[in-house]
């Protein structure tokens, strides 16, 4: 029952990334709710065997069943990770379904990051909003360690941002994962994601001169985080 449940969730997961890059995608343009998917080459209508979730792309060869065209990797890849987040919500839970909204607003704030290097605050609108409800319930409960995680690295994320060194989404997400998680959650995934830049920089990846999209990292950090909690 355990690996269904997980199987199902996976699913959902890729279901959901797919819509998160429909909606990056129109949002202001066109409506992403009731109007079906075209090809943004050919503009051919897609058929319902063209949009499932990683099997299209795998049967399709990465391609548009019409012109052809080669469908970017970044869609397999972000409904692939999408999978993952889900994996341990209880959607029947309201605990976790509220998580499940954090966690979509994050990968819809990740995956416009990705593509613009900027996100529109309303992609994060209903994740801040709950972040506000949980601060007094935060606070109720702080004690002392929760302080030391939070304070320092708050303060200089708040300085890097002021200092322009760092993107002011970078913050608004760290204090969201803080809020609506914890502060060690917070820091041990963004700690996660720095790990994963350093190692593409290293590995030549990712242009040292160019700015870099950070949140995609974030993401990926906090996927592995919510896999090993």
């Amino acid at each position: 029952m355990n690996l269904i449940f997980k199987i199902s969730n996976f699913l959902i997961g890729t279901c959901l990334a797919s819509h998160a890059c429909v909606i990056v995608e129109r949002v202001g343009k066109e409506d992403f709710i009731f109007s079906r998917s075209k090809c943004t080459n050919c503009n051919q209508q897609l058929n319902i065997f063209d949009e499932i979730p990683l099997i299209s792309y795998l049967l399709l060869k990465g391609r548009c069943r019409y012109c052809k065209i080669q469908i970017p990797a970044e869609y397999f890849v972000t409904e692939f990770l999408g999978g993952f987040t889900f994996l341990k919500i209880d959607f029947s839970n309201p605990h976790d379904a509220i998580t499940a909204i954090v966690l979509f607003n994050i990968l819809l704030a990740a995956i416009s990051d990705y593509q613009s290097k900027e996100f529109d605050i309303a992609f994060v609108a209903p994740a801040l909003f709950i972040s506000a409800l949980r601060i007094i319930k935060t606070f109720e409960q702080i004690n002392i360690t929760d302080l030391v995680e939070f304070c320092p690295i708050f303060l200089l994320f708040l300085y890097e941002t002021i200092k322009h060194k760092i993107g002011k989404g970078d913050l608004i997400i760290y204090l969201v994962l803080t809020f609506c998680f914890d502060p060690k959650f917070a820091n041990l995934t963004f700690l996660t994601a720095s790990i994963i830049l350093l190692s593409f920089f290293i590995g030549g990846e990712v242009s040292k001169k160019e700015p870099v999209a950070f949140i995609p990292f974030i993401y990926i950090g906090l996927i592995i985080q919510l896999l090993s909690n």
